[in-house]
């Protein structure tokens, strides 16, 4: 069993899609999934799935409570992950926060049965990059194998050739010790993605024969759910 963690930059870089889509991906692969949604105040990924599987609603973006945070996020995993992959939706802030319990979390986890894998949503510009490799070296990301960690690059923001992260010396060092890589696409028009962020539901489910989503809609979500999944499976195995 695993824990998967959406991390990365605040500032909506499609952390919490990213989130979406490996809960749909796991769902579709008829895995036992359960979500924590680490902050209250958005709650977008606890509120899609609820109703589908079991979600914790735990903030997880106040410095000044974190130890309460932690414990509540242990605690909770303990009672509702046993035998369970977990995905978990981290706030903007968790670069100030979780960060620094990432050695804890690791052993929380290994104590319940679960591996970690890391997702980190960076951003196009030289900073982003800089909190990604501080991350790699004392956050999240350094305390999970090479091979479980996930740079994404989200299209929203343009394409891979323009960020920064693209052309550092660190990516070529992180890609020549095994991690792994991928852009998350863009959903596209604008309309469609509107209509799919307000609707309920797993992503899977809206291909369905008896969707409201006008066909042709739907074979573009398609088209863009297999590409995303494709982002996902980077870090979920087939088991």
């Amino acid at each position: 069993m695993t824990i998967f963690i959406s991390h990365g930059e605040k500032g909506g870089l499609g952390k919490s899609r990213l989130a979406m889509v490996i809960t749909d991906l796991l769902i579709k692969r008829g895995r036992d999934v359960v979500v924590v949604e680490g902050d209250k105040s958005g709650a977008d990924v606890g509120k899609r799935f609820t109703g589908l599987v079991d979600v914790g609603f735990i903030n997880l973006n106040r410095p000044d409570a974190m130890e309460e945070a932690f414990s509540s996020l242990g605690g909770w995993l303990q009672d509702h992950a046993a035998g369970k992959d977990v995905v978990v939706n981290l706030p903007g802030q968790a670069s100030d926060t979780l960060d620094q319990f990432a050695g804890l979390l690791s052993d929380t986890a290994g104590m319940l049965g679960h591996d970690m894998t890391v997702f980190y949503s960076v951003g196009n510009l030289d900073l982003h990059t800089a909190n990604l490799v501080r991350s790699m070296r004392e956050g999240l990301m350094s305390v999970v194998p090479i091979d479980r960690q996930i740079v994404v690059m989200p299209e929203l923001f343009g394409l891979p050739a323009g960020y920064h992260w693209r052309g550092s010396t660190e990516r070529q060092k992180f890609l020549a010790a095994g991690g792994k890589e991928g852009v998350m696409p863009k959903l596209k028009p604008d309309p469609l993605e509107q209509m799919i962020r307000e609707m309920p539901g797993s992503y899977s489910a809206m291909l369905a024969a008896d969707s409201p989503i006008r066909i042709a809609d739907r074979a573009l979500l398609f088209r863009w759910l297999t590409a995303a999944h494709q982002v996902a499976a980077l870090g979920v195995s087939n088991g």
